[in-house]
This record gives C-alpha cells, sequence and structure tokens, in this order.
C-alpha cells in the first residue's frame, strides 16, 4: 500500500503537470509555441518535453537504474547536450505529451514502492528525488509564464473561470487611478544575529545550505516595492541619460541594449502603456515595476538616495520573527510559518499578473514590509555564490555552475512563484542584465 508520504507527492505531481498543460493551453496555436519568444530563449514548446526528461533521468534512471525510455528525447531536451541554437525541428505537442505520460506512469509505479528510510542519497531528506522533480516542474511553469508574457497578447487566451490554476473567484486588489500614492516610509531593524539559509528538515536545494547564523548590522528598508510611479519620475528626470545613477557595466549595457525604459513599458504621446499577460494598457501607478534588470535597479536606487539590499539582510527582514535578543525564530514565509493563501501574498498565477504594492497587508512582515512573499522577485546586491562550507547536491549544474561573478540573488518570489518556493531560503539567480523575469525593487539603506 502506498503510504501518506508517497501519496501526497503523487497528488501533488498530478497538480503540478495539470497546471503545466493548462499554461500550454494559453496559446491557441501550436506554431506559436515553435517560435522563440526573443532573447535567444529555446521555443516555448522545448520546455514541455525537458520537463519530462529531467524526471525520467532522476527517478527511472538515477533511483531506478533504467536506461532512457527514449534516447533522442534524452538529447534534444537537455539543455546541455543541445545547446539553443540546436532546439529547433521538435516534435508535436502531442507526442511530446505522450512521452511525458509514458514517464509520469512508470514514476508513479516506482513511487508505489519507493522506502523513504533507504540509504540511497536521492531518496534520504524527505524523498528528495521526487521533490526535486515537483520543484523542478513548478520552477519551469514559472520560466513558462516569463517566456509566455513575450508573446503578443493577441496570441494568448484567457482562461476561462475556474481554469486559472487555483482560482478562488476574486478579483486581484487594483488602485489604478487612485488620486494618491500609498505611503512608502523605511523601516528600521536593529543590529542583531539570525539564522541565514534552510532549515535541515525540509526540502531545500544545496545552495539553501548549510543553515548558518549571520550578525548583521543595523539597516533601513523600504516597507513597500518601488511602484511604477516611483520608477516613471526616475524615467523622467533622466534616469537613462545620466551617466552618474549607473556603474561602468550598467552603462555599457543601456547603451548596447539601448534601455530608455522597463522592458513592458510603451510610450503612447504624453502616456506610458504597459504590457500585461492577456493585454496592454495604462501604466498602473501603484503596481510594483518589473521589467527591470539588475543594472536598472541599482541605478534606480542611486537615484533615490539608497542601495540594493544584501542578500542576509533581505533574508533576515523577511524571515526574523520579532525578538532583539539573540538569533530570532527563522519564518518560513514573511507572515510566518503558515502557508501562503489568497489573503496573504499574490502567488501561483492567482491573478496572472502584479497587484498593487500595498494591497496584502495580512502578508506583513515582522518589521512592517509588505509583499517581501509574492508579487515580485527582488533583486539583492550580492553575486550568487555559495554560503560557508556548500557541496553541491545532487548535481553542481544547478548551483556551483552559476558561482560565476555575474549572477545575482533574488529572493521572495513572484505572482507566478509556487506556494513551496515561496520559502524565505529560496535563492533565485540571474545576470545582471536580465530583465524578462517577473522582478523587482526594494532598497534599502545604512542604519
Amino acid at each position: 500500500m502506498i503510504d501518506s508520504q508517497a501519496e501526497e507527492i503523487a497528488t501533488a505531481l498530478e497538480a503540478a503537470r495539470a497546471n503545466t498543460l493548462r499554461l500550454f493551453d494559453l496559446v491557441a496555436r501550436e506554431e506559436d509555441l515553435r517560435q522563440s519568444p526573443g532573447f535567444g530563449f529555446r521555443p516555448v514548446l522545448w520546455h514541455l518535453a525537458h520537463i519530462g526528461v529531467f524526471e525520467g533521468y532522476w527517478i527511472l534512471q538515477r533511483v531506478r537504474g533504467d536506461q532512457p525510455l527514449d534516447a533522442l528525447y534524452e538529447r534534444i531536451f537537455d539543455p546541455i547536450a543541445t545547446p539553443r541554437e540546436e532546439s529547433k525541428n521538435l516534435p508535436a505537442r502531442r507526442e511530446m505529451e505522450n512521452y511525458l505520460s509514458r514517464v509520469r506512469g512508470e514514476v508513479l509505479r516506482h513511487l508505489e514502492r519507493a522506502r523513504f528510510d533507504d540509504t540511497h542519497p536521492l531518496l534520504r531528506r524527505d524523498a528528495y528525488a521526487f521533490r526535486l522533480i515537483l520543484e523542478h516542474e513548478q520552477q519551469h511553469q514559472e520560466t513558462l509564464a516569463y517566456l509566455l508574457h513575450l508573446l503578443d497578447p493577441a496570441k494568448k487566451k484567457r482562461p476561462a473561470e475556474g481554469m486559472a490554476r487555483n482560482q478562488v473567484g476574486i478579483e486581484p486588489p487594483s488602485q489604478v487611478g487612485a488620486s494618491s500614492p500609498p505611503p512608502h516610509d523605511m523601516v528600521e531593524i536593529p543590529a542583531g544575529e539570525f539564522v541565514m539559509g534552510a532549515d535541515e528538515d525540509a526540502f531545500a536545494y544545496d545552495n539553501e545550505r548549510p543553515a548558518h547564523a549571520v550578525l548583521d548590522p543595523a539597516f533601513k528598508l523600504d516597507c513597500l516595492l518601488v511602484s511604477n510611479e516611483n520608477y516613471a519620475r526616475f524615467v523622467a528626470e533622466g534616469g537613462y541619460e545620466r551617466r552618474e545613477w549607473w556603474s561602468n557595466d550598467g552603462w555599457a549595457w543601456r547603451e548596447r541594449e539601448h534601455w530608455s525604459h522597463p522592458l513592458y513599458w510603451r510610450r503612447d504621446g504624453d502616456e506610458w502603456l504597459e504590457r500585461t499577460m492577456f493585454n496592454e494598457r495604462p501604466l498602473a501607478r501603484h503596481h510594483p515595476v518589473t521589467g527591470v534588470s539588475w543594472y536598472e535597479a541599482e541605478a534606480y536606487a542611486r537615484f533615490a538616495g539608497k542601495r540594493l539590499p544584501t542578500e542576509a539582510e533581505w533574508e533576515r527582514a523577511a524571515s526574523a520573527s520579532p525578538g532583539r535578543a539573540g538569533p530570532r525564530h527563522k519564518r518560513r514565509y514573511a507572515w510566518g510559518d503558515e502557508p501562503p493563501s489568497e489573503v496573504r501574498c499574490n502567488f501561483d498565477l492567482r491573478f496572472w499578473g502584479t497587484t498593487p504594492v500595498d494591497s496584502f497587508p495580512a502578508g506583513t512582515s515582522a518589521d512592517g514590509c509588505l509583499d517581501l512573499t509574492g508579487n515580485l522577485w527582488e533583486w539583492t546586491s550580492d553575486k550568487f555564490s555559495g554560503y560557508p562550507g556548500f557541496e553541491p547536491f545532487p548535481y553542481p549544474e544547478y548551483s556551483a555552475e552559476w558561482f560565476d561573478e555575474d549572477h545575482r540573488v533574488l529572493k521572495g518570489g513572484s505572482w507566478a512563484t509556487t506556494a513551496s518556493v515561496l520559502r524565505t531560503s529560496f535563492r533565485n539567480f540571474f545576470r545582471r542584465h536580465f530583465r524578462i523575469a517577473f522582478a523587482g525593487i526594494r532598497c534599502a539603506a545604512d542604519g
């Protein structure tokens, strides 16, 4: 008989697969999925079979010891074996789905017999290999959302009521056109020690471990994400023309890529329009700015007389509970350990876009910051690197490959991030010039 943990994993795997297929259903014509959406990315459809190849590799090959179910798929949909520019001439979507079904059937059969007290390193640590393939698919769902967002809205269809993932029948908060901006104060966080990184008793990636104590000096952090209105002021005051706010590398990228505004903005006469997943609308002033690179975030912070937070500052503000004597209790989410919900944050494609920066008071952190969990990923100043005592597991290409001085850490999750990935210890990472992520800005200052 399948045990309770295996049953929970099977249910989660099936739910994730249904959500993946719903994302592909947003695009009516398969030919549009077979094209790269731009910026050198693989065709959108490539990701469908890649999810299955990854699942088969870790469960059927590495855990069970089988040969690949399909050697051709193993090559085409391995990002290392087949470079981006060669990821063409893909099979039909229906054929890919048949492949995914074959892999999943074998995986579920193995799950029924799996023993999670096994000495196999991929079955220890809370059924690690199964958690790995689940989070991999969920993270690719967010990548798919990035790529689909780049497609012309005319090529996509908004899901009918009840079809959107975790649709709960509620409308997103909206302050478009409000007469005055919400307050944008900073909170003061005193010097103190906290535990950075993941707890030992929960699934986490190698780069989240080992947990370690960090002593931080006092600092200040914005209560809210930088809004479109805030950022429009930066643009209007010459943010993309004035050299003094940019680093040397940032200015070089700005000139090379001809940046003059966030990726999803478009000028229409005297007004700004912004592209959302399914349409184009007047700039939503109190929604957070997105479509900005690390370089742009850094330049905006200088314009504002502030800076980007360090990763440690961000994680302390998001995960530490009240208590000023010694290490503070580590929260799994900004508000505490209770699971994410529609009243605490914007996540899991509930609204298919951002929400105003002060929409979720129930998700306020211990120090008074909003949206530290969900809505948009937040750039930090830190390079992506291993913690003291870092050990790659189960493969170096997930983390260690990207300890390259260019990638920067992002924290917090976005409106397309699933619940488990919203944990405060999770470390996202992108190159400094990367603009298509659902990423925004929260500024810090010395205490």
